[in-house]
């Protein structure tokens, strides 16, 4: 119904303000498969739509893919066993168009919404990106679009099937609701959250009905404050799941950037560490659940991580990135180094490498470093 909608909105000939946009991506990567410990390839190939059309107060957004996989990944026991590692949805926006033993052709709708919008407030329906919170690593208030921190295309975050709807709160402040659809009040979620400032900080607080039975819920919050001429900002909630022990989760981070006065490598290096205490999490790796993972809705399986970025600018058409996730209960550790270059107007090129180490029982060693490439033309 959703797409109707939107493709109704979309292609109206009275539909002045149209914006479009999108890209072309390929993305080739070369790892082994932790199952059956033999490397593999994969090659994405993606096409992507934006599109977005306002009149009046109507707008409607629509991202529109196609996908072509190819690789000997696709034949390997994991993905037979857990496909894409995509979590499910309430609405159905994809189809398989042809596969084959090592290929595989879809297309979907990878956002798609509606909305009617005021001067001071909006209401949105569909699937579309809810962002909470303040932290870059992890994000304790954000449980309808978690992110995971090792995933190789991060600059994807898939959105949620809901309703959705803000005001603003004076000049500065907003109050949200979303309800994220499920076909089943245990699987619901249904969340406030309300944004102002607290002194020269921006602060916020969330709460409502989360996913997990027909009385689970969660109270948090999140902070942002300049701090030693850098950024500290911390998130925290509480969740009592109503089927067990209920648990907290807080991130406590900080960013700084180096002046432009400092000499090479060090001139306006960006820095980020960020402390995150999963309470749902396990110390001993015997009892790690991987399955979590694929359900979308935990990033993490342990109790305790540090998080420490890096970025630095080596040409004005040259960027390099370092980030690493450090699990402090099983000593395992993730690297993902990377160089992008603007190499012409609009594409951008990109070669690098995930290193995770650590035992095979631990949560981080348990997957084969990767090494990756990939080449993407916006327009």
């Amino acid at each position: 119904m959703i797409a109707a909608v939107v493709a109704v909105l979309l292609a109206a000939p009275a539909a002045a303000g149209v914006s479009a946009g999108g890209y072309l991506k390929n993305l080739y990567d070369y790892t082994r498969a932790p199952l059956s410990e033999r490397p593999y390839w994969s090659d994405l190939s993606r096409a992507r739509v934006t599109l977005e059309a306002k009149r009046g107060p109507v707008v409607a957004h629509a991202d529109y893919d196609h996908e072509l996989r190819v690789g000997s990944f696709l034949n390997t026991p994991d993905y037979r066993l857990t496909g894409l590692r995509e979590p499910a949805s309430y609405f159905d926006m994809e189809q398989t168009i042809s596969t084959g033993n090592s290929y595989l052709y879809r297309h979907r709708l990878y956002r798609a919404w509606a909305a009617v919008e005021g001067e001071a407030w909006t209401v949105r329906f569909g699937r579309q990106r809810i962002a909470w919170g303040s932290g870059k690593i992890w994000n304790p208030t954000d449980v309808l679009n978690p992110f995971e921190p090792t995933s190789l295309e991060r600059d994807e975050r898939r959105g949620v099937d809901a309703v959705y709807a803000r005001r603003g709160l004076g000049s500065l402040g907003q109050a949200e609701a979303a309800w994220a659809l499920a076909d089943r009040w245990a699987a619901t979620d249904l969340l406030g959250r309300a944004r102002g400032h607290l002194g020269s900080a921006d602060a916020a607080v969330v709460g409502g009905k989360v996913a997990g039975s027909t009385g689970s819920w969660l109270a948090g919050g999140d902070v942002s404050a300049d701090l030693w001429e850098g950024n500290a900002h911390a998130e925290w909630t509480y969740t009592n799941p109503g089927t067990r022990t209920s648990y907290w989760r807080v991130m406590l981070g900080y960013e700084y950037t180096l002046s432009a006065d400092h000499a090479r490598p060090l001139r306006e290096l960006s820095i980020l560490a960020e402390y995150y205490h999963n309470g749902r999490g396990e110390t001993d790796p015997a009892r790690y659940q991987p399955a979590l993972l694929s359900s979308g809705r935990e990033v993490a399986l342990a109790r305790d991580y540090l998080g420490l970025g890096l970025q630095q600018e080596l040409h004005p058409l040259v960027n390099a990135e370092l980030h690493q996730v450090l699990n402090l209960n099983d000593d395992s550790h993730f690297l993902n180094a990377s160089v992008a270059w603007n190499a012409v107007k609009n594409v951008y090129l990109t070669a690098g490498l995930q290193r995770f180490a650590g035992s095979r029982r631990s949560e981080l060693g348990r997957a084969a470093n990767r090494v990756y490439a990939q080449a993407q033309y916006f327009f």
